[in-house]
């Protein structure tokens, strides 16, 4: 038997599903919090213990359904800035 248990489909805090290239994301449904991971294990561990392992905050979604995470590069000068 898996570790992890089986997610069902239903509205949780995060969602866990494969983005149109296979990648496995997990998002909060805010977009705030969430990842690219290498399995779904991985994805459903990381989902899991970000929501306190409260029943029902993890839920999967069909293949395809999450976009990738849009992803802000930080610039070398925000980087280099100073602490105020």
């Amino acid at each position: 038997m898996s570790r992890f248990p089986f997610c069902p489909t239903h509205t949780g805090r995060f969602m866990v599903g494969r983005d149109r290239r296979g990648r496995w994301i997990v998002r909060d449904e805010m977009g705030l919090v969430g990842g690219l991971f290498a399995d779904r294990a991985s994805a459903v561990r990381f989902a899991m213990f970000e929501s306190d392992y409260v029943p029902g905050a993890v839920s999967c979604v069909p293949d395809g359904a999450l976009s990738d995470p849009v992803v802000e590069p930080v610039s070398a000068r925000a980087r280099l800035r100073p602490a105020a």
